[in-house]
């Protein structure tokens, strides 16, 4: 006779019940793979998929909510699961789902690969925004960006002031500290850009630097403002690799 078994129930996040649809919809989170619509009524639920999931981190998010290896290690590949995988570890009682979790999964999984593999689903991120971004531009930018992602349309939220111009500016964050030198100082800096022999990172700092000991003010008083100028807001990689 064939013998079969499956992983322990997914339970709610208090761990009362099996985890359903309706819980996912009180709570904010999606419970399918990707997008399911409803035969019936036609209502349409949002999958991890479309959320902004990576395939590796649903795999493996849910490989170790009925499951482990004994170690203290929570990031496998598919590779890795078959060859670790034994049905002696699979628990018996059920494991309650943790959102949270499963994003820590995901932003594990950004961060891990290459940007090679980021390069289609970030341009995707872009394309259902309306922009279309060259190869060469998301080489640049995933590497910058991908430490603060932990859903893959956080590539747009995080590096949209790379195409487009911000639309608003966080001028409350600058304003208590602004003056008339800083602003001659952003003025003058600018101008002396145009005279940089390499448009680089190591080049703009170094300039940068100069220019504001030369206008006796402090470079760090001067980098919030160069990121809000630059950005729109108080995010973002390091300011000189934005600028470069």
């Amino acid at each position: 006779m064939p013998q079969w078994a499956h992983l322990p129930l997914i339970l709610k996040p208090d761990g009362h019940g099996k985890l359903s649809k309706r819980d996912g919809d009180r709570l904010g989170f999606p419970v399918f793979a990707m997008n399911w619509t409803d035969p019936k009524t036609g209502e349409l639920t949002e999958g991890f998929r479309e959320k902004g999931f990576l395939p590796e981190a649903f795999i493996n998010m849910l490989a170790v909510l009925g499951w482990n290896d004994g170690s203290e290690q929570e990031l496998f590949s598919l590779d890795e699961l078959i060859e670790k995988f034994s049905i002696g570890r699979v628990h018996k009682g059920g494991a309650k789902f943790d959102y949270e979790k499963a994003k820590w999964f995901n932003h594990e999984w950004i961060k891990k690969s290459d940007t090679a593999r980021l390069k289609p689903d970030v341009k995707k991120v872009f394309r259902d925004k309306g922009i279309d971004i060259s190869d060469e531009m998301l080489q640049k930018i995933i590497p910058l960006l991908k430490e603060r992602c932990t859903l893959l349309p956080d590539f747009f939220e995080q590096g949209s002031f790379f195409l487009i111009r911000p639309e608003t500016y966080d001028l409350p964050a600058v304003q208590p500290k602004w003056n008339d030198q800083k602003k001659t100082f952003f003025i003058e800096w600018a101008e002396s850009l145009k005279d940089l022999a390499e448009w680089n990172f190591s080049s703009i700092e170094t300039n940068f630097k100069e220019k504001a000991t030369a206008s006796n003010i402090k470079p760090g008083e001067l980098l919030l403002p160069l990121r809000i100028m630059l950005v729109g807001g108080k995010f973002g990689p390091a300011a000189f690799d934005i600028a470069e």
